[in-house]
């Protein structure tokens, strides 16, 4: 895809390190979680995997799918900003697609905890794709990646969800231990089917777009936000063990995925 906004790259070191992440170059498909943390542990299931650069929210570690391809993980932190400053740099450094694997917050009543949920697009709730591109610019996963982690959810005989989430900046408005009359708020993203709710992808559809990059998402749903109204934490957060088994089911799809999009090169 061709780079269709930034002209000119991001600031670097005299020896052409990139000032946020650390990077010189980057893996063609990066991996996206939240949680440096996470970035450690989803690198631990690379064929090969080492550490190559922490700094700040962002950390890399490089390596190969079990199947030969290579990958990254990179932390982008919590929200648009980090994501945005992530992204920039990885695009400068020549990454060419990007996956967030993560959690998300079911919206609909039957989301149980631990489904996966493959983003097809996104309701742009939050304020930094309007910096970007107008109201009516839609924020769509790259289809050949979510043809991708299609595919590879079917490989690995593992059922998703795919449809639209929901991003947003204020992260206690819409989640269960928030503020009263959350269904009120919500009502609306229920009614018109939006899946989960998270914080980052509008940002990445459109600005992955602008920038070139693939883009999609594939994340944990913690449980239905509705399902259990006097519960003020999600259902998954009961068995951590086992979130950690569907994150790492959501890691491996992804995986493949990046195989499947080299097999396209």
């Amino acid at each position: 895809m061709k780079k269709a906004y930034l002209t000119l790259d991001p600031p670097r070191e005299p020896d052409g390190t990139l000032c946020r992440t650390g990077l010189r170059r980057s893996a063609p498909v990066v991996l996206l979680p939240g949680d440096p943390q996470r970035s450690r542990k989803m690198a631990a299931l690379f064929a090969e995997g080492s550490f190559t650069a922490h700094r700040g929210t962002f950390a890399t570690y490089t390596g190969k799918t079990p199947g030969g391809a290579d990958i990254a993980v990179t932390s982008s932190g919590m929200g648009c900003a980090c994501v945005a400053a992530a992204l920039e740099e990885l695009a400068a450094a020549g990454a060419e697609a990007v996956i967030r694997v993560g959690t998300c917050g079911g919206v609909q009543p039957d989301l149980a905890p631990g489904t996966i949920v493959i983003a097809s697009g996104c309701v742009r709730g939050e304020g930094a794709s309007y910096e970007l591109v107008p109201p009516e610019f839609p924020a769509v996963a790259d289809p050949l990646l979510v043809r991708a982690l299609c595919s590879a959810a079917q490989e690995l005989d593992e059922p998703v969800r795919i449809g639209l989430y929901r991003s947003h900046d204020a992260f206690y408005m819409e989640s269960k231990a928030a503020h009263p009359g959350l269904r009120e708020r919500m009502q609306k993203w229920i009614d018109t089917g939006v899946l989960v709710v998270e914080n980052e992808s509008g940002l990445l559809f459109t600005y992955g777009h602008l920038l070139g990059l693939r883009a999609a998402s594939i994340c944990v749903a913690l449980g239905s936000m509705f399902a259990d109204p006097n519960a003020n934490v999600y259902g998954a957060y009961a068995d951590p063990e086992h979130l950690a088994r569907r994150i790492e089911t959501a890691t491996r799809i992804a995986m493949r995925a990046a195989e499947q999009l080299e097999g396209t090169k």
